[in-house]
């Protein structure tokens, strides 16, 4: 690239990271440099929203996708989650991404580019770009297209067609070391609002998180966590459901009410939170009321289920 043009580009960064991509309301309220793994250099920035409360990540970026000056720059935002996932991106309306003779992506594309971006176990992530791109050294110029080469056949699926470097710089930098730098803000900026936050949203990634900070290796939740964290064993993910089920303490479920809650799930849980809650009730000192309930009930279920109600009726006080 010669000189002149990579102080255009320069340039045209500075101009486009003053002017963003779109305008968003809310505030900015932190802003991050990152260097990526290519040399590329952005500010990430948390957006609050009119409260103050963290709500994502954001970054306008700008990258050639070549070595030459006849590739097109890219001119896009970026935005992930609290814990650094892929979220979303937009382009200006005025630079539009393009692919081959520098053609416009079509809609379909655009949702295209999206679905690579989101996949954080691409197999982009185990290639590097000259293991992407066959031979061209025997090709007529102009018969491939400077910014994509011809992508290996087994990897076609993974890419827009025509747009090879374009998704590959993106999902690195959807992926890359942007990832870890939120990690550790969003760790800084910790405070139990956001913690109780995390626990009733509904990216399970979240919930995962604040799980970690708030319920220790005993099963005891810290102290003003505590019915947030029951209330996930009747969360839509199963796995998390699961996951606190089986590591609460007994504690918290030792009352008749406590334990009338536990059976109401049961009757309303697929088999996998069935099942969890028979073995919850295995740790407890069962209630009248339950023993009575389950014995009713017994003969409604498979035979797994049935064999373990019966377990837990001829237990030993």
């Amino acid at each position: 690239m010669s000189k002149l043009m990579l102080i255009l580009l320069l340039f045209m960064t500075k101009a486009f990271m003053a002017a963003g991509v779109s305008s968003i309301g809310g505030q900015d309220s932190l802003v991050f440099p990152v260097e990526e793994y290519n040399g590329i250099n952005y500010d990430v920035r948390l957006f609050c929203d009119s409260k103050g409360s963290p709500q994502y990540y954001y970054a306008d970026i700008f990258t050639p996708v070549c070595d030459d000056d006849i590739c097109k720059p890219v001119y896009i935002k970026l935005q992930w989650d609290l814990l650094g996932s892929y979220l979303r991106y937009t382009v200006p309306m005025q630079q539009p991404l393009t692919k081959v003779d520098h053609e416009e992506f079509s809609a379909e594309e655009y949702e295209q580019l999206h679905s690579i971006l989101a996949d954080s176990n691409s197999l982009l992530k185990d290639y590097k770009m000259d293991e992407l791109v066959a031979s061209t050294s025997e090709t007529t110029p102009g018969e491939v297209d400077a910014v994509t080469g011809a992508t290996k056949k087994s990897l076609q699926a993974l890419t827009v067609s025509g747009a090879l470097y374009t998704c590959y710089t993106l999902w690195h930098i959807s992926h890359g070391r942007v990832v870890d730098t939120i990690k550790r803000i969003t760790d800084t900026m910790m405070s139990s609002k956001l913690l109780s936050e995390f626990l009733v949203s509904q990216n399970h990634r979240y919930q995962y998180y604040a799980l970690d900070k708030v319920l220790d290796s005993d099963g005891i939740v810290a102290k003003g966590y505590e019915q947030k964290v029951i209330n996930l064993i009747r969360n839509p993910n199963v796995f998390i459901a699961s996951r606190v089920l089986k590591k609460l303490s007994p504690r918290y479920f030792q009352s008749t009410a406590q334990q009338q809650w536990l059976w109401e799930t049961f009757l309303t849980g697929n088999y996998r939170l069935k099942v969890g809650v028979l073995e919850k009730f295995g740790e407890l000192s069962l209630k009248e009321d339950i023993k009575d309930l389950l014995g009713t009930h017994q003969h409604k279920y498979n035979e797994d289920i049935a064999k373990r109600i019966e377990t837990l009726l001829k237990k030993p006080l």
